[in-house]
């Protein structure tokens, strides 16, 4: 199995994690918009006991956003790292900190009936009005 490598921007983070995401696609509500600062937020999910931070946990601060969700960042630099849901047991990773190149691609739009009115996605994955049970 291969592991991937992920860091934040100024490299205090270093987390692994195998190449085996459950489901990888674009989520494009507009929560995700604020906390990736872009359009969409490109995540895959795993579960979170395979989440290895190498280093800098010290250095993650966590917005308890509800009861089931926290969003990760880097204390440091600001990059948003991960969405840990509790409940589920999983962890949403943003595409963006990965090192290495994944053996899969995002397969997938969520939310995309929130998305920002200027977006126009340009691509044939199936989209999702809404977030789908067990993502």
């Amino acid at each position: 199995m291969k592991t991937l490598s992920a860091t934040c921007l100024c490299g205090s983070i270093r987390i692994e994690i195998p190449d085996e995401f459950e489901y990888m696609g674009y989520c494009h509500c507009s929560e995700c918009r604020k906390f990736s600062g872009s359009d969409s937020a490109s995540v895959g999910g795993l579960d979170s006991s395979k989440v290895k931070i190498k280093t800098g946990n010290e250095n993650i601060t966590y917005y308890h956003k509800t009861e089931e969700t926290d969003l990760a960042f880097c204390s440091i630099c600001g990059s948003s790292l991960f969405t840990r849901k509790k409940r589920g047991g999983k962890h949403n990773i943003r595409l963006g900190i990965l090192n290495d190149t994944p053996t899969q691609k995002p397969s997938f739009h969520i939310f995309t009936g929130s998305k920002a009115k200027w977006e126009n996605i340009c691509d044939s994955l199936p989209q999702l009005e809404e977030k789908p049970s067990n993502k």
